[in-house]
C-alpha cells in the first residue's frame, strides 16, 4: 500500500523549522512496524510551496496500532505548524484494477526517486487521457482505501529529470522532485 500525505506550506519564515522537524519525524515514522519506506518531494513551480511524502505501509492497521499511536503519528506531533498548512491530504492507496475483471490489490510500493529522476502525480478527475497517451500509458494507477480519501483515483510515473514542467502539464497534477533520499 502507498500512504501520500499532501502540503502546502505558506509560512516561509517557518518551513525551516518545518523541514527539521519533518526530517526527525520521517525517522520516527519508518521505525513503526509496518512501514517500509518513506521519501518527501517538493512540487516544481509552485507558490506557495507545495510537498508530497510517500510511504511504503503495509497495511491500513498500521494507523491504528500502538507503535503509530505512541509516536503522534496522524498530525498531533505537528500541531504548532497547521496554522502555515494551506492543504494537509491523508490518502491511503492500493493498485488500481486495470478493467473491471482485474481486483485491486495492496501489493503496491512508493517508488524511491533518486535525484536524476522526477515523479508525476495526478488524480483521474481533471486530467485528459488522450493529451498525453504515452504519459498515461506509463503510469502507475491507484486507487484511494483510506484516511482523507480526497481522490478516488491517483497515478504516478516517475521520469528523468530532464523532462520539463510543459512536457507532463497536460495530465495536470504536480511534477515533485525528491526533497529527501527515501528513507527505508
Amino acid at each position: 500500500m502507498i500512504y501520500m500525505v499532501d502540503h502546502v506550506f505558506a509560512d516561509s519564515a517557518a518551513e525551516q523549522a518545518w523541514h527539521e522537524w519533518y526530517a526527525g519525524y520521517l525517522q520516527k515514522l519508518t521505525a513503526v512496524p509496518g512501514i517500509r519506506s518513506a521519501q518527501r518531494f517538493k512540487a516544481l513551480g509552485c507558490s506557495p510551496s507545495r510537498f508530497l511524502a510517500m510511504y511504503t505501509v503495509d497495511s491500513a492497521d498500521v494507523f491504528t496500532s500502538e507503535p503509530y499511536k505512541a509516536m503522534g503519528g496522524g498530525g498531533s506531533q505537528s500541531a504548532r505548524f497547521h496554522s502555515a498548512y494551506r492543504l494537509w491530504t491523508r490518502n491511503l492507496f492500493v493498485a488500481a484494477p486495470r478493467d473491471d475483471t482485474t481486483p485491486a490489490t495492496t501489493d503496491v510500493r512508493a517508488p524511491a526517486i533518486a535525484g536524476t529522476q522526477r515523479v508525476l502525480v495526478f488524480d483521474r478527475d481533471g486530467y485528459d487521457p488522450s493529451a498525453s497517451q504515452a504519459l498515461e500509458a506509463q503510469a502507475t494507477w491507484l486507487q484511494s482505501v483510506g484516511l482523507h480519501m480526497t481522490t478516488r483515483y491517483r497515478a504516478f510515473v516517475v521520469l528523468d529529470a530532464s523532462v520539463s514542467e510543459h512536457a507532463t502539464s497536460a495530465l495536470g497534477g504536480f511534477l515533485y522532485e525528491p526533497f529527501t533520499p527515501v528513507i527505508a
